[in-house]
């Protein structure tokens, strides 16, 4: 991370991460297909587990991120032993929240669920989906905190083969339990939370395995590292926060949808889950970049750092582009993939004509806020994402739902985009004030530059 040329080591990195995030995105890709075949109901209830689901996986990777940064920091002092003594306790912490948040969430299925606008038909659906997810969820989140400090330390490739074949295994599963093929039993809604209850297990003692092999397992330096625990969450919090306020969104947007009915859940349950997959390549930029910068801060390499921010900023444009033109014009043929109700197949299709268009502004937003971590700012990014869910985008979605369906979208869209401008005049305010060079760059010229020599112009 301080040596290589940075576009090329930022692509290796981002590469095998965005292998792991496909498998984990597939858990809700698989799980969403299969369910589709039992109904509509079925699919609504899996849209408002989502929600839950990216709460918790949330928290984990906010504070998958404050193990990142901090680890990577220090590795790139030189304090190798120090920095196993902070995954171990890194672990151990989030064994213990994640039991407890895992328990207490499995009390309060109903509740939660009914605040979120479920009814009776769906409440019990619900339950016996989540009831089971829920106790799978320490397996998973211990996994998202050991390959989180994997990446700090520079391994990628093998945490995230890990994550894949376990996405292989979720298909497999899915496919035997909700069915009841073969020697298994026909469980319906409850199978797809065995298979994938059954896949976080197998990402927990892999991601094990792999920390073990690499010198991050061991007891000896646990003595000292316990006081690197407040260092962990001072930066943790504030970033677990900040991760917090993105399935917040999700939440707020089902909410508002279910007073249209359960098919603009289904079908809004149906897009996030692809727009997650889709996204893939600007999200493993965004993680790749955190642990990069921080190690090249710990050694003080700022103009790496500067070649990063480029680096991350051109990415989030070029991939915006890409998926807004496949998933515009695919989007009735992904529709009804998953779901042959003409209203959820409408939704679908209209989501990413509208929404798509925002892409590469909420990349420019998430590579912003990694870049924040990876300065040891996270109090910054926090503030970031609370400007852009609860001044922006929250906003914009009350007055879209207050006037039709569909304005619900172009809120969504509106708000990647003003946020994605707020995002990049602060990341410009924090170039100037510490006298980077890049600060007086033009990205649009930038681009052009790029788009000449593309097309083998000088």
């Amino acid at each position: 991370m301080l040596s290589q040329p940075v576009n090329r080591m930022l692509s290796r990195m981002a590469a095998p991460i965005s292998l792991g995030m496909l498998s984990t995105f597939l858990f809700q890709i698989v799980d969403t297909y299969f369910v589709g075949q039992l109904g509509s109901a079925e699919l609504a209830a899996l849209a408002f587990s989502s929600t839950a689901y990216l709460l918790f996986l949330s928290v984990f990777m906010g504070l998958s991120v404050g193990v990142s940064a901090v680890v990577a920091k220090t590795m790139g002092s030189g304090q190798a032993g120090r920095a196993q003594g902070l995954t171990m306790v890194s672990l151990g912490f989030a064994l213990a929240l994640s039991v407890s948040l895992g328990l207490g969430a499995r009390a309060l299925i109903g509740p939660m669920f009914t605040g979120l606008g479920a009814d009776a038909e769906i409440l019990p659906l619900i339950e016996t989906y989540m009831g089971i997810l829920y106790l799978g969820f320490p397996f998973l989140m211990l996994g998202i905190i050991g390959s989180g400090a994997a990446r700090a330390i520079g391994v990628t490739k093998e945490t995230e083969i890990i994550f894949g074949i376990a996405g292989v295994m979720n298909l497999v599963f899915d496919y035997l339990l909700i069915f009841g093929i073969g020697p298994f039993p026909e469980l319906g809604l409850a199978g797809a939370a065995w298979a994938t209850t059954l896949s976080f297990a197998f990402i927990f003692f892999g991601v094990m395995e792999i920390l073990r092999r690499h010198g991050q397992i061991g007891f000896g330096a646990l003595v000292g590292a316990f006081s690197g625990l407040r260092e962990i969450l001072r930066f943790s919090v504030p970033t677990i926060s900040m991760q917090v306020l993105v399935p917040a969104t999700g939440m707020f947007t089902t909410y508002l949808l279910a007073g249209y009915g359960f098919e603009a859940v289904a079908a809004f349950g149906v897009a996030s889950r692809i727009e997650a997959l889709a996204l893939i390549g600007i999200f493993a930029v965004s993680m790749s970049i955190t642990p990069f910068v921080a190690q090249n801060f710990g050694a003080d390499e700022h103009d790496r750092i500067d070649d990063a921010v480029i680096f991350a900023g051109k990415a989030s444009i070029y991939l915006g582009v890409v998926l807004f033109a496949v998933l515009a014009l695919l989007g009735p043929v992904i529709a009804g993939t998953f779901s042959d109700d003409p209203q959820v197949i409408r939704f679908v299709s209209l989501y990413f004509k509208i929404v798509a268009i925002s892409y590469g502004f909420q990349g420019i937003l998430n590579v912003t806020v990694a870049i924040f971590n990876g300065l040891q700012m996270p109090g910054t990014a926090l503030r970031l994402m609370t400007i852009r869910t609860f001044v922006i985008v929250f906003p914009l979605l009350f007055i879209g739902a207050q006037i039709g369906l569909w304005w619900i979208l172009i809120a969504l869209a509106g708000g990647n985009i003003l946020s994605a401008i707020h995002a990049a005049r602060l990341m410009r305010k924090s170039q100037r004030d510490h006298d980077r060079p890049i600060a007086d760059a033009n990205p649009v010229l930038d681009i052009f530059s790029d788009l000449r020599r593309l097309f083998g112009r000088n």
